[in-house]
């Protein structure tokens, strides 16, 4: 299954969502009548005369109403601040990158493997610090506002391998478009436990009249429960099955089924429930039961049933209170020395794999994704990539990714800096030549550094090293500058396009990483499209500024790019197709605006146009890494995970 097939299903499940909704919403509008109608009836109570046509008018009115207002008004909230507004409502603390919490590090560096791997920004961490018990979640619209979870119970409890297992499992919900449809299925329920909550309030209420209005309370509450039953039965028919989905697509992740396996196992032994008010609407979104309501359908399948499917009776199973081997110790025996996980074999120790489970996950990227990860963050200098975890050394790094080679643009560039941030830059910078050498930059003298025209020529000699190392180090600070606030974001991004321009011209380099930049230091409100600008005659045009940018990056003679474009947008879902546009109209303002016209399009839509951009960079049968970069930038645009991979 791949990503367009696995969000297929989910938009599937929405479907069922909605019908489970109105379903909900009849039983409860339906429930509602009949109690107001034999209340206000006094004479003989039968079905002719319990009907009341302006009674039943009303109550479709206030109540179908009310719930759907409710649930519209918790979705828009949700839709401005996206995954963050989940976490921050279940009592979660915001985990910076800049924490001197070892548990916290070991926690971002996971993080940061399994993103990189499966070709997402790395997702802002939080840890819901009240919550003794061994969870996690991930929530988010799209995989730029994404953010994971863990209850600090898991954060102390889990070794390096279970926790990877653990967040490799919500990395899948995140990839395979769960989190979207989770998301929106806290909306819906909202709405239909809104009933229930302003009959606790009534309950609650003081003063005159307080028998009556606390008899209210109670018959809404009563008429909630009915919301409440359909809330559970919802929970329990979305989230289930791609519960399994994600625990497969974690072992094609991490190639270490023993570590998911192990934290499951543990989970049986201790409590998963959420303690916190609001967690019964996102009980689905946990790794495990998250309630503690004694009125609920199972949301989760069975752990036994889990680790069963995940290979659990091939592997060691431990007595209570023994611990699984780790990764890294596993392949070398109980006495031997720990390897650092950087360096260890990712296939250690692991067990032949169920049928079943390969047949149930194709969806995740190639194994060798996350070995490749791993070995690019363990070579990049340790004090460089530290420094990216403060908003300081973040921005250096920013600028020094977008210096250009010659010597006198760069020293404009450098003005635009803050000069705070200019020794990281220029750090970075010396970095990437060092690196065309294969040596490390530390083991360099300073009078030994090459001159710009050797580090000229050996940046235009080996562009895939430096390729590959660019979005490694672009996906390091992402985070970081997500964490900078709104007014320090906006001046990020006037920055980097000053930096941009400052060779007066925008290169294909520039403008993948600045769509990259631009995607994760907007809010999901910033970013949001007028619905009357999706235009099918829009669209179209869109799709030919976006083939054309491809072709002319990855082709110099006019005619392969007139061919490639050709071929390309005959196989695109544009219903005109346009001529090659100039290339002078190829503007970055123009381009982004045609990304974001392009997110809002179907599952299918964007898999087709995907499929043709495909086409015009292979065209000439090899993909440059220029054309690697704006591939990443216009997937990652699209909401589709792009793994590492450069052919």
């Amino acid at each position: 299954m791949d990503f367009f097939a696995a969000q297929a299903q989910a938009h599937r499940k929405s479907r069922w969502l909605v019908l489970w909704f109105i379903l909900a919403v009849t039983s409860i509008i339906a429930l509602v009548y009949l109690s107001l109608a034999v209340v206000l009836q006094s004479t003989e109570k039968t079905l002719a005369t319990l009907w009341n046509g302006e009674l039943f008018f009303w109550v479709c009115l206030l109540v179908g109403g009310g719930i759907a207002a409710a649930s519209l008004y918790k979705i828009w909230q949700i839709s401005r601040q996206g995954g963050m507004f989940i976490a921050q409502q279940l009592g979660g603390r915001m985990v910076t990158r800049d924490t001197n919490d070892p548990a916290e590090k070991r926690l971002l560096n996971v993080i940061d493997e399994m993103a990189i791997a499966a070709g997402i920004p790395a997702p802002v961490a939080f840890v819901l610090t009240e919550e003794s018990s061994l969870n996690a979640f991930a929530a988010g619209l799209t995989t730029r506002d994404c953010v994971i979870g863990v209850t600090q119970g898991l954060l102390k409890t889990m070794n390096r391998d279970e926790l990877q297992g653990v967040i490799a499992h919500e990395i899948s919900h995140i990839v395979n478009g769960d989190s979207r449809l989770n998301v929106k299925l806290i909306g819906v329920l909202f709405g239909i436990y809104v009933i229930t909550i302003v009959g606790r309030g009534f309950m609650r209420a003081r003063g005159r009249n307080v028998g009556g209005v606390i008899l209210i309370g109670l018959l809404l509450c009563v008429v909630g429960s009915v919301g409440l039953f359909f809330g559970r039965l919802i929970q329990a028919a979305v989230s289930r099955q791609r519960e399994y989905l994600a625990d497969a697509s974690a072992t094609q992740f991490t190639r270490y089924p023993a570590g998911l396996s192990s934290a499951l196992r543990k989970l049986q032994n201790a409590s998963s429930a959420i303690l916190h008010p609001e967690a019964g609407a996102a009980s689905h979104l946990f790794f495990g039961e998250s309630s503690t309501s004694w009125f609920k359908f199972a949301t989760h399948p069975p752990l036994a049933e889990r680790i069963r499917r995940l290979g659990g009776i091939l592997l060691h199973q431990p007595d209570k209170g023994e611990t699984f081997p780790s990764a890294s110790t596993a392949a070398f025996g109980e006495n031997a020395q720990p390897v650092p996980i950087l360096a260890a074999n990712p296939h250690a120790a692991m067990p032949i794999l169920p049928a079943a489970l390969l047949l149930e996950s194709k969806n995740a990227p190639e194994e060798e994704s996350l070995t490749q990860a791993q070995f690019l963050l363990a070579s990049l200098p340790k004090d460089l990539r530290q420094k990216a975890n403060s908003i300081v050394g973040a921005t250096g790094i920013l600028g020094g990714l977008l210096f250009a080679n010659q010597s006198d643009i760069r020293a404009q560039q450098e003005k635009l800096l803050p000069p705070d941030a200019l020794p990281v830059a220029q750090e970075l910078y010396q970095w990437f030549s060092s690196r065309m050498e294969g040596e490390r930059y530390q083991l360099v003298p300073p009078d030994a550094r090459p001159t710009e025209q050797e580090l000229y020529q050996r940046l235009s000699m080996q562009p895939e090293e430096v390729a590959r190392y660019r979005l490694v180090w672009f996906d390091l600070i992402l985070p970081t500058l997500r964490e900078a606030l709104e007014a320090e974001r906006q001046q990020l991004l006037v920055m980097a396009k000053g930096l941009i321009r400052a060779d007066g011209r925008v290169s294909p380099t520039e403008f993948a990483l600045y769509t990259l930049l631009r995607g994760a230091l907007l809010s999901p409100a910033e970013r949001r499209v007028k619905r009357s600008e999706l235009r099918l005659e829009q669209l179209d045009k869109d799709i030919a500024d976006l083939l054309a940018l491809l072709a002319y990056a990855g082709h110099d003679d006019m005619e392969m790019v007139e061919a490639a474009y050709r071929e390309a947008i005959t196989c695109s879902p544009a219903n005109v197709k346009h001529p090659l546009p100039a290339k002078t109209g190829l503007s970055l303002n123009k381009i982004s605006q045609a990304l974001a016209h392009l997110a809002l399009a179907a599952p299918p839509y964007r898999k087709k146009l995907l499929y043709a951009c495909e086409v015009v960079v292979r065209h000439d049968g090899k993909i440059t890494p220029v054309e690697n970069e704006l591939l990443r930038a216009i997937k990652q645009s699209l909401d589709c995970p792009t793994p590492l991979a450069y052919n």
